[in-house]
């Protein structure tokens, strides 16, 4: 059973890997590893596991409300007079808004051009949205979707990489490790060790590189031998192994 400070921990991690946005049950298990009834033992709901590692409680995490969700981006539209761009939206939920993340947004309704559509057809419904019509009807949809413009915001991020965290063993031990250049670093380690290495994993650091070689010398702490290498179970390797970037 995971302890409580752990999960705490990874609902953190994975917050901060999710611009500072707490994941839903499902996805946190999928990144995670760890399934519902391991934090049930620990709170009865997951917005209470939320607030105790220092976030509020989901307000999408049931099914969605198509028409209240329409609703807060109408608000928006009004404020800013046209459609509102992602920052403008994330923004705009830091601060207090009910809109959901623009990652939410785009998985309940598809790209920028589907929303817009949806939009029209709900303010056409209710006289309070004329002006929203109005706004609406001026607003150019763009033939790139935002499947492409997602893409384009990965490769970015790819090409952008702070350095590399390896997983690599020599006899019967692992070593956690980083390296800017881990094909270089690899080859330095095959000199340090008679009984030679072997790579099993790498890591791709997005962004901080130091912070995820530090999270993972933190979370096998209790099985460190000696500075970068610990005793690993298959489950701790096959933790690590499920994440290609950090």
């Amino acid at each position: 059973m995971r302890e409580k400070q752990f999960i705490l921990g990874e609902i953190k991690r994975t917050a901060i890997l999710n611009r500072n946005e707490p994941l839903g049950q499902t996805k946190f298990r999928t990144e995670t590893g760890i399934a519902p009834h391991e934090w049930a033992a620990h709170w009865p709901r997951w917005g209470d596991a939320l607030e105790e590692a220092g976030f509020a409680r989901l307000q999408w995490t049931q099914a969605l409300d198509e028409e209240q969700i329409l609703d807060e981006i109408a608000k928006l539209v009004r404020k800013y007079q046209r459609y509102p761009v992602k920052n403008e939206v994330a923004i705009e939920k830091r601060g207090g808004a009910k809109v959901p993340a623009p990652s939410v947004l785009f998985r309940r309704f598809g790209g920028k051009a589907e929303i817009i559509r949806r939009l029209r057809d709900h303010c056409s419904l209710n006289e309070e949205y004329s002006d929203i019509s109005s706004i609406l009807a001026n607003e150019q949809i763009k033939t790139v979707t935002e499947v492409d413009a997602f893409q384009s915001t990965t490769e970015t991020s790819k090409s952008k990489l702070s350095g590399f965290v390896y997983l690599l063993k020599s006899g019967k031990l692992y070593k956690i490790g980083r390296s800017e250049n881990h094909w270089r670093r690899k080859s330095e380690l095959h000199r340090q060790t008679s009984e030679g290495i072997t790579e099993l994993h790498t890591i791709s650091a997005i962004d901080d590189a130091p912070g995820i070689e530090r999270y993972w010398h933190e979370r096998f702490k209790d099985k460190r031998q000696h500075g970068e290498w610990f005793d690993l179970s298959a489950d701790d390797i096959s933790a690590f192994k499920k994440r290609k970037f950090m």
